[in-house]
C-alpha cells in the first residue's frame, strides 16, 4: 500500500508514538521487512531519530499527503 518515499500524515498512534497525529513525514522501509510496520523519518526531529530510530506506524494509522 505505501512504498519507500511516499510522504504519509499520522491519523492515529498507538500508545507508545501518542502525540504524533497530524504530523507528517516520508516512508523509509514499507513493512515487508519489519513485521508489517510501516518506519516513517520526519516525524520526530533529527537528533532523536538518529538516538531512537524513525516511527513504526500500522497502515491503518497513516494516509498520503499531497
Amino acid at each position: 500500500m505505501f512504498r519507500m518515499g511516499d510522504k504519509v500524515t499520522v491519523v492515529a498512534a498507538s500508545p507508545e508514538n501518542a502525540g504524533t497525529e497530524g504530523r507528517t513525514g516520508v516512508v523509509v522501509d514499507d513493512g515487508s521487512k519489519s513485521g508489517g510496520l510501516i518506519a516513517v523519518k520526519g516525524i520526530d526531529n533529527r537528533l532523536t531519530e538518529s538516538l531512537k530510530g524513525y516511527r513504526g506506524y500500522t497502515a491503518d494509522q497513516l494516509k498520503l499527503s499531497q
